[in-house]
């Protein structure tokens, strides 16, 4: 009967870890999808595929020098 209350706590602290965990796993495995799939759009399509990242890419970059100059500005420095 002990073994049987041990296994359900053991299970039970399992349980925890991953649902605190599921956040950065489905993230990770959001990321692996999305790398694969641009990678599989590249090679069917590459004439596309790479203005449409490099838009996105410049689109990102804008958006994180804006960030940074307004952060930069209400610092004071």
């Amino acid at each position: 009967m002990e073994f049987l209350l041990l296994w359900a706590d053991e299970l039970d602290d399992a349980l925890a870890m991953l649902r605190h965990l599921a956040p950065r796993i489905l993230g990770l495995l959001l990321a692996l999808g999305l790398f694969l799939a641009t990678g599989f759009a590249l090679l069917l399509a590459p004439q596309v595929v790479l203005p449409a990242l490099a838009l996105a890419l410049s689109f990102l970059l804008i958006i994180e020098s804006v960030r940074r100059r307004r952060a930069r500005v209400s610092t004071g420095n």
